[in-house]
């Protein structure tokens, strides 16, 4: 007989989520927002690695509309049994997307007067009238109709009376600059108040994490979180301005103790040297689990409520750490790469500025540990 062990294999590391306080989070956005605005839940990328299935079942009452960009997460949420819009941000690649769109109820997004062209057809097609947004490019220069070609988007649809426009909106290249993002809410004003003055009625929705909580005046109809949700501040200069903590921990295990001497060299290119002899502890996971390579040295993680420096070069799936303030230490013991241990926490943002780069990166790294414990 055949056993399958797999399921008694003890994990090496996996990704804990407490959707409890996604729904918190979510809530005190809610108190945050004038009552009037909705919300339109960001969950691309799998639902910033939470696990897209989870994150819509718990949060499906408390928003307006889910955008992603991929058409199969699209699929996973219509699969989930939500009765929810989802608009999909990006383009069909071919007539199977405009086919899956279409018997999907999923809402397209026209990035081009291309694409236009071609919704207007496929519904002309299927003998039906297709709810789409427009999306318009102020100031990004990726997806989105040119603000300056709004006359030549005004005269496309004007012939194309199979699409319902039912939104339209911007996206905000650099929210941290009010400036140049009150240049970019210039310019998607004078878009829509040209189709507004051709009869189009729409909902407008501009302001990602950062606008929303920088510049109530351009919430608009609805709002467009994804980080925020999660429990992860966009950068530093809007922390604290609503309350909201980090639903995401990234954990492992203690799986190696040992003594260095005095002189010894620890981890590859022999960047660290032990001043003294030192307890070391040895933890299953590196750059391959999404651990930041530039936390060599630098970073550190916690271990019985307390915070151990990580020693020497971040291997691809070792990482060594300092074990001299905690003595206790046994082999088998949680670690935790970022949330919180006791009254220790080590936030996804720490990690992100250790790396020099954004909290979204590093989301999106530690979401290849594809074990995942919900709460």
């Amino acid at each position: 007989m055949q056993i399958d062990l797999r399921n008694r294999i003890s994990s090496r590391c996996w990704l804990e989520i407490d959707l409890n306080i996604l729904r918190s989070n979510l809530l005190n956005l809610r108190k945050f927002l004038k009552s009037e605005v909705g919300i339109i839940a960001v969950v691309k990328s799998d639902a910033y690695e939470h696990g897209i299935k989870e994150v819509v079942e718990t949060l499906a009452d408390l928003v307006d509309i889910f955008a992603v960009s991929s058409l199969n997460k699209a699929y996973e949420i219509k699969e989930c049994g939500i009765d929810k819009p989802i608009l999909f941000l990006s383009n069909p690649l071919g007539a199977d997307d405009l086919n899956f769109i279409i018997e999907k109820d999923i809402i397209p997004v026209i990035n081009s007067i291309e694409f236009l062209d071609s919704f207007q057809r496929r519904a002309v097609q299927a003998g039906i009238k297709i709810p789409v947004h427009i999306k318009i490019d102020t100031g990004m220069s990726r997806l989105g109709v040119g603000w300056e070609e709004s006359n030549r988007l005004i005269k496309a649809l004007l012939k194309a009376s199979h699409l319902d426009v039912q939104g339209c909106f911007t996206h905000f290249a650099h929210a941290e600059d009010i400036d140049f993002t009150r240049l970019q809410a210039e310019r998607f004003q004078h878009s829509r108040t040209l189709l507004k003055s051709h009869g189009y009625n729409f909902i407008s929705h501009a302001a990602n994490s950062s606008a929303t909580l920088r510049m109530p005046s351009l919430w608009y109809d609805f709002v467009r979180p994804g980080l925020i949700l999660y429990g992860v501040y966009p950068d530093s200069g809007v922390k604290n301005r609503i309350r909201i903590t980090q639903a995401m921990s990234f954990k492992t295990r203690l799986i190696e103790i040992k003594t260095v001497r005095r002189g010894s060299f620890i981890g590859y290119c022999c960047t660290y040297k032990a001043s003294l002899d030192m307890k070391i502890g040895i933890i299953p996971v590196g750059y391959n689990q999404g651990i930041p390579w530039s936390s060599s040295n630098r970073g550190s993680v916690l271990l019985r409520s307390k915070r151990v420096p990580i020693l020497g070069r971040i291997s691809m799936d070792q990482i060594i750490v300092d074990l001299r303030e905690v003595e206790e230490a046994q082999i088998g013991d949680e670690i935790v790469i970022t949330g919180k241990q006791g009254t220790e926490e080590i936030r996804i943002e720490e990690l992100a500025e250790l790396s020099n780069t954004i909290p979204y990166e590093v989301l999106c790294s530690l979401g290849k540990a594809k074990d995942r414990v919900y709460l």
